[in-house]
């Protein structure tokens, strides 16, 4: 898959995709006469990326995440307590925005009253 088709299917931009393979967030991407030609994996590493950067983590905690995945299985405790403290991370934050999102309903339909 084209470097445009990857941007479309993951609605981000090929500038992005291209940090991220400078940045060795992506391994080194397979080139056919010198254009990339994304696989399978790299899809998944993109979609892992995306996901863990939108529940808040930043580019240096995943590109650490990458490299002790691929030292193997022996760091599989260390990356599960990773993974598992992004998930209490974003828990908390998935619950201070319902509490906000519940006090602006408040103030809607406060709004709303004068009207």
């Amino acid at each position: 898959m084209k470097i445009d088709a990857v941007a479309q299917q993951f609605n981000i931009s090929t500038t992005t995709i291209r940090y991220y393979e400078r940045e060795g967030l992506l391994g080194p991407v397979k080139r056919v006469n010198g254009i990339r030609e994304f696989e399978a994996t790299d899809l998944d590493r993109i979609d892992f990326i995306l996901c863990v950067k939108a529940c808040g983590m930043t580019l240096g905690q995943i590109k650490h995440f990458l490299a002790i995945y691929q030292q193997g299985d022996a760091t599989a405790a260390e990356r599960l307590a990773i993974l598992q403290d992004q998930l209490v991370q974003s828990e908390e934050k998935v619950k201070q925005l319902k509490q906000s999102m519940k006090h602006l309903k408040i103030k809607i339909e406060d709004v709303k009253a004068l009207m």
